[in-house]
Protein backbone atom coordinates (compact mmCIF):
# COMPACT_ATOMS: atom_id res chain seq x y z
CA UNK A 1 0.00 0.00 0.00
CA UNK A 2 1.10 3.51 -0.80
CA UNK A 3 1.54 5.82 2.35
CA UNK A 4 1.36 9.84 1.28
CA UNK A 5 2.59 10.80 5.27
CA UNK A 6 5.44 8.14 5.31
CA UNK A 7 6.42 9.06 1.74
CA UNK A 8 6.59 13.07 2.54
CA UNK A 9 8.45 12.28 5.61
CA UNK A 10 10.95 10.40 3.84
CA UNK A 11 11.10 13.37 1.07
CA UNK A 12 11.36 15.71 3.98
CA UNK A 13 14.14 13.82 5.18
CA UNK A 14 16.26 13.99 2.22
CA UNK A 15 16.03 17.80 1.91
CA UNK A 16 17.20 18.20 5.09
CA UNK A 17 20.20 15.62 4.84
CA UNK A 18 20.31 17.89 1.18
CA UNK A 19 20.72 21.00 3.13
CA UNK A 20 22.95 20.18 5.68
CA UNK A 21 25.69 18.40 3.63
CA UNK A 22 25.51 22.15 1.93
CA UNK A 23 27.30 23.42 5.18
CA UNK A 24 30.47 24.57 4.28
CA UNK A 25 29.31 26.51 1.28
CA UNK A 26 26.74 28.71 3.37
CA UNK A 27 29.33 31.30 3.99
CA UNK A 28 31.27 34.51 3.61
CA UNK A 29 34.89 35.59 4.05
CA UNK A 30 35.86 39.26 4.45
CA UNK A 31 39.70 40.50 5.13
CA UNK A 32 39.21 43.58 8.13
CA UNK A 33 42.11 46.08 8.96
CA UNK A 34 41.36 48.13 12.12
CA UNK A 35 43.34 50.82 13.52
CA UNK A 36 44.03 50.26 17.66
CA UNK A 37 45.08 53.73 19.31
CA UNK A 38 46.63 53.95 22.88
CA UNK A 39 48.22 56.53 24.76
CA UNK A 40 50.37 56.35 28.19
CA UNK A 41 52.40 57.70 30.42
CA UNK A 42 55.72 56.10 31.48
CA UNK A 43 58.92 57.16 33.24
CA UNK A 44 61.76 54.30 33.77
CA UNK A 45 58.89 51.56 33.15
CA UNK A 46 56.40 53.26 35.77
CA UNK A 47 53.28 54.76 34.40
CA UNK A 48 52.85 58.36 35.53
CA UNK A 49 49.90 60.62 36.09
CA UNK A 50 51.21 63.60 34.65
CA UNK A 51 52.57 64.16 31.19
CA UNK A 52 55.94 64.98 31.61
CA UNK A 53 57.94 66.18 28.90
CA UNK A 54 59.55 63.04 26.98
CA UNK A 55 56.95 60.55 28.93
CA UNK A 56 53.82 60.47 26.47
CA UNK A 57 53.64 57.65 24.00
CA UNK A 58 51.09 57.34 20.79
CA UNK A 59 51.28 53.79 19.36
CA UNK A 60 49.21 53.29 16.88
CA UNK A 61 48.52 49.34 15.13
CA UNK A 62 47.24 48.51 11.74
CA UNK A 63 45.64 44.97 12.83
CA UNK A 64 44.51 43.01 9.79
CA UNK A 65 42.27 40.10 10.03
CA UNK A 66 40.59 37.37 8.10
CA UNK A 67 36.61 36.77 9.19
CA UNK A 68 34.46 34.11 8.23
CA UNK A 69 30.46 34.54 8.72
CA UNK A 70 28.24 31.43 7.74
CA UNK A 71 24.48 30.02 8.12
CA UNK A 72 24.86 26.86 9.91
CA UNK A 73 22.95 24.91 7.87
CA UNK A 74 23.00 21.69 9.76
CA UNK A 75 21.11 23.25 12.62
CA UNK A 76 17.92 22.41 9.59
CA UNK A 77 15.22 20.33 10.47
CA UNK A 78 12.60 18.70 9.36
CA UNK A 79 10.45 21.79 11.09
CA UNK A 80 12.11 24.04 9.14
CA UNK A 81 10.98 23.11 5.92
CA UNK A 82 7.92 22.80 3.73
CA UNK A 83 7.19 20.87 1.18
CA UNK A 84 4.70 21.35 -2.10
CA UNK A 85 4.89 18.60 -4.11
CA UNK A 86 2.52 19.52 -6.67
CA UNK A 87 3.87 22.75 -6.94
CA UNK A 88 7.61 21.70 -6.71
CA UNK A 89 8.19 24.23 -4.02
CA UNK A 90 10.08 24.34 -0.96
CA UNK A 91 10.02 27.03 1.85
CA UNK A 92 13.08 26.89 4.12
CA UNK A 93 13.56 28.46 7.39
CA UNK A 94 17.25 29.25 8.27
CA UNK A 95 18.71 30.17 11.18
CA UNK A 96 20.29 33.80 11.12
CA UNK A 97 24.15 33.82 9.67
CA UNK A 98 26.64 34.24 12.61
CA UNK A 99 30.74 34.40 13.01
CA UNK A 100 32.23 31.14 13.17
CA UNK A 101 34.81 31.64 14.58
CA UNK A 102 36.98 34.42 16.55
CA UNK A 103 38.92 36.85 13.78
CA UNK A 104 41.70 35.03 12.86
CA UNK A 105 44.38 38.04 12.96
CA UNK A 106 47.78 38.28 10.73
CA UNK A 107 50.21 38.79 13.46
CA UNK A 108 53.05 38.42 11.05
CA UNK A 109 51.15 41.44 9.32
CA UNK A 110 50.27 43.74 12.30
CA UNK A 111 51.75 47.49 11.52
CA UNK A 112 52.93 48.96 14.74
CA UNK A 113 53.30 53.03 14.52
CA UNK A 114 54.85 55.14 17.55
CA UNK A 115 55.30 58.67 18.41
CA UNK A 116 58.39 57.80 21.41
CA UNK A 117 59.46 60.39 23.78
CA UNK A 118 62.75 61.12 25.01
CA UNK A 119 62.79 58.01 27.72
CA UNK A 120 60.97 56.07 26.33
CA UNK A 121 61.95 52.76 24.39
CA UNK A 122 60.41 51.59 21.21
CA UNK A 123 57.36 49.59 21.56
CA UNK A 124 57.74 45.89 22.16
CA UNK A 125 56.39 43.48 20.16
CA UNK A 126 54.63 41.46 23.51
CA UNK A 127 52.79 44.90 23.78
CA UNK A 128 52.21 44.58 19.80
CA UNK A 129 50.48 41.44 20.27
CA UNK A 130 48.31 42.19 23.57
CA UNK A 131 47.05 45.14 21.63
CA UNK A 132 46.05 42.94 18.60
CA UNK A 133 44.03 40.77 20.81
CA UNK A 134 42.25 43.67 21.88
CA UNK A 135 41.10 44.37 18.35
CA UNK A 136 39.05 41.35 18.28
CA UNK A 137 35.65 42.77 19.08
CA UNK A 138 36.66 46.13 16.72
CA UNK A 139 37.07 43.96 14.30
CA UNK A 140 33.92 41.94 14.35
CA UNK A 141 32.43 44.89 14.49
CA UNK A 142 33.62 46.29 11.44
CA UNK A 143 32.20 42.90 10.06
CA UNK A 144 29.18 43.75 10.83
CA UNK A 145 29.04 47.05 9.70
CA UNK A 146 30.23 46.18 6.11
CA UNK A 147 27.17 43.38 5.69
CA UNK A 148 29.62 40.55 6.46
CA UNK A 149 26.60 38.65 8.17
CA UNK A 150 24.28 39.36 5.58
CA UNK A 151 26.72 38.38 3.07
CA UNK A 152 26.44 34.86 4.63
CA UNK A 153 22.59 35.00 4.21
CA UNK A 154 22.67 35.79 0.29
CA UNK A 155 25.22 33.14 -0.14
CA UNK A 156 22.86 30.66 1.86
CA UNK A 157 20.16 31.51 -0.37
CA UNK A 158 21.79 31.01 -3.46
CA UNK A 159 23.35 27.64 -2.82
CA UNK A 160 19.94 26.83 -1.77
CA UNK A 161 18.21 27.87 -4.56
CA UNK A 162 20.52 26.56 -6.83
CA UNK A 163 21.03 23.31 -5.56
CA UNK A 164 17.61 22.62 -5.63
CA UNK A 165 16.84 24.15 -9.04
CA UNK A 166 18.50 21.80 -10.53
CA UNK A 167 16.23 18.83 -9.52
CA UNK A 168 13.29 21.06 -10.25
CA UNK A 169 12.37 23.09 -7.24
CA UNK A 170 11.90 26.71 -6.51
CA UNK A 171 12.45 27.64 -3.09
CA UNK A 172 11.74 30.21 -0.83
CA UNK A 173 13.97 31.62 2.10
CA UNK A 174 13.28 33.31 5.35
CA UNK A 175 15.56 33.40 8.01
CA UNK A 176 14.94 33.54 11.93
Amino acid sequence: LFNKESTFKQETTVFVEQIQDLATLATAKGHIKVVIEQEDNKLFGKDISLNFPGTKRELLLVVPATVIAGVDLSAVTSEDIIVNEEQKELEITLPRATFIQDPAISMDEVKTFSDEGLFRSEAKWAEGFDLAAEAQQQILDEASEIGLLQSAEQSAEKVLKGFFSNIGYTVEITFE
